[in-house]
């Protein structure tokens, strides 16, 4: 890879998704970097925040690695149930739209009214495994993560290799083959470090949350006592 792609911010190395793909851009590299794209989205979900600005852009691989993946632009989820729920819906089709716009090459032109109404001609573009799940996000909206798609998918097809090694003996676990779980595609150690910030943020809003009426409270504390030396002289 060219390191000149690469821009340096506090000694990590960062190169914009959109750099990255066009240097990575076969598909099991492209298809490598969106899985851990999704993994690193569910990660912020679950630590209550999303995606404010989805844009290839706006999305980092840090060190070349692409399991090290950094959303620049986060927003804490909404606390109302529905509106989070359908702020989570919209990161997971942004972000199988950018997926669809990569492996198209169209990034510049596509739209998602153009992808939903024509869905079945941009599919020919896609990996044929992954094509269901672009469908259920695109036409349905559905609200599912890539990476629990990849895992049960890769159960199915590891549950169908066992089929054809056993054959019909049911009975016959010499060729018991293990699934793989879902934490085995976590990678909770290392967002942990590349979202240090939201835990920080959260620390920063619950201070807020108990400075602001401490400092309201002794102000009036403050004044009231003002106030009863004045009334003594």
């Amino acid at each position: 890879m060219d390191m000149g792609q690469f821009r340096k911010n506090n000694d990590v190395e960062k190169c914009s998704l959109l750099e990255y793909v066009s240097l990575h851009h076969n598909d099991e590299d492209m298809r490598d970097v969106f899985l851990n794209m999704d993994i690193a989205m569910k990660y912020i979900h679950e630590h209550n925040y999303c995606i404010e600005v989805f844009h290839p852009s706006k999305i980092e691989i840090l060190e070349d690695m692409p399991d090290h993946i950094q959303f620049d632009n986060l927003i804490e989820l909404s606390k109302d149930p529905t509106t989070r729920k359908n702020m989570i819906r919209e990161d997971i089709f942004n972000s199988a739209f950018i997926q669809i716009a990569f492996y198209t090459n169209t990034m510049k032109s596509l739209t998602p009214d153009f992808l939903k109404e024509n869905f079945d001609e941009v599919a020919r573009f896609l990996p044929e495994g992954d094509v269901p799940y672009y469908r259920g996000v695109v036409q349905r909206g559905a609200l599912v993560y890539f990476s629990e798609y990849a895992l049960e998918k890769m159960n199915r097809d590891l549950q169908q290799l066992e089929k054809e090694i056993n054959g019909n003996n049911k009975d016959n676990n010499d060729n018991k083959i293990e699934s793989p779980s879902i934490d085995e595609l976590a990678n909770d150690k290392i967002n942990d470090q590349i979202y240090k910030q939201i835990n920080g943020l959260r620390d920063v809003a619950f201070v807020n949350r108990l400075l602001i009426p401490a400092i309201v409270i002794l102000s009036l504390f403050i004044i009231g006592l003002f106030c009863w030396i004045i009334s003594i002289f």
